[in-house]
């Protein structure tokens, strides 16, 4: 086949191979195999030829448009059939359906972003069991057996009574401090119990993120000036408000000595105006470093633990803790 002949050819072949739907076919077949194409044109100066190459060209350029229209009537039904098969299958005309996008839940986003403030500030992000021992979770906390504070957690006791669902994520105070020498900054995010009646801002499951910084006692050592510090920088980044008011007032935690609760003023909702207690802090009660090991006296640091579903709800303007729980999608959706 002559060269001139053989790439007109060719060109027809790869334009068929990219073809996906009838109306491009069409196109293609009147561009390789119409009045105006090559093919034509190249039948057409055959008249200049002579009678030999008249016959012999003139059959291979026959049996080339032959077989092209034979390739064009094979790929035009294999798209009717294709588009009848979807037919039959998809309406085309129907509206779209809305697929339902799944979505973190407003306490996990909450973590996730108190994580990385912390993080940015140098600590570690702990994690620890939620099932505790009672030395864990009370008496190297300085609660001892006898102890009247122990009447401020009410209890989820597991069979035998030697174990017990942590009250709080302070337990990991003591795990890390058993395995680690100061100094250190971590901070223990993770789900705690309360045997307690629910109400608008207390639930018998919520979320804390626990803070611990020791360092061996001097000038350097971690002090209440320092604790005020990350606890300002931590809300006012978590807020996005330079401005916020933050309330520290004095109270009493057996295991931090002095110890302060602190307070967010609410701003929306039928919180706004109201204190809202958000954190229990202080520094870190010197029978708590003598329990894990360390030597009396030698160690000083800080301690925190915030509720997240209350940072949540200052933030977000939600009114009623138990809603974070209650499995309403109207509620969570919105997040």
């Amino acid at each position: 086949m002559p060269d001139e002949l053989t790439k007109i050819k060719d060109e027809a072949l790869r334009d068929l191979e990219n073809i996906r739907d009838a109306a491009a076919l069409e196109l293609a077949r009147i561009r390789h195999l119409g009045r105006s194409s090559e093919l034509s044109q190249y039948l057409r100066t055959l008249k200049e030829r002579t009678a030999d190459q008249r016959r012999t060209l003139g059959k291979l350029a026959n049996d080339a448009r032959a077989e092209l229209e034979h390739l064009y009537d094979d790929a035009r039904a294999r798209l009717a059939d294709t588009a009848e098969g979807l037919a039959g299958k998809l309406d085309v005309t129907a509206p779209g359906l809305r697929h339902i996008r799944g979505h973190i839940h407003p306490i996990t986003s909450a973590q996730e972003e108190i994580n990385g403030i912390f993080a940015s500030m140098g600590f570690r992000i702990m994690d620890g069991p939620e099932v505790e021992t009672d030395f864990n979770n009370f008496e190297a906390l300085n609660f001892p057996p006898d102890h009247p504070a122990r009447d401020m957690q009410d209890t989820f006791w597991l069979k035998g009574m030697k174990n017990l669902m942590r009250t709080h994520t302070s337990p990991m105070q003591v795990r890390f401090m058993q395995v680690h020498q100061p100094p250190f900054r971590i901070i223990v995010p993770g789900r705690v119990w309360r045997n307690e009646a629910t109400d608008m801002t207390h639930d018998f499951q919520f979320h804390q993120v626990e803070g611990l910084v020791v360092a061996p006692r001097g000038p350097q050592a971690p002090s209440m000036a320092n604790l005020k510090g990350v606890m300002e920088h931590f809300y006012r980044r978590y807020f996005n408000d330079a401005d916020l008011q933050v309330r520290f007032v004095s109270s009493y935690f057996p295991f931090v000595e002095p110890g302060v609760e602190v307070f967010l003023r609410g701003t929306r909702g039928k919180l706004a105006g109201v204190w809202i207690e958000v954190a229990g802090a202080g520094m870190v009660h010197q029978n708590v470093f003598t329990a894990v090991g360390y030597a009396p006296s030698e160690m000083q640091g800080f301690a925190f633990g915030n509720a997240i579903e209350r940072l949540v709800m200052l933030r977000r303007g939600i009114d009623d803790i138990r809603l974070f729980n209650g499995g309403d999608l109207r509620f969570l959706n919105q997040f």
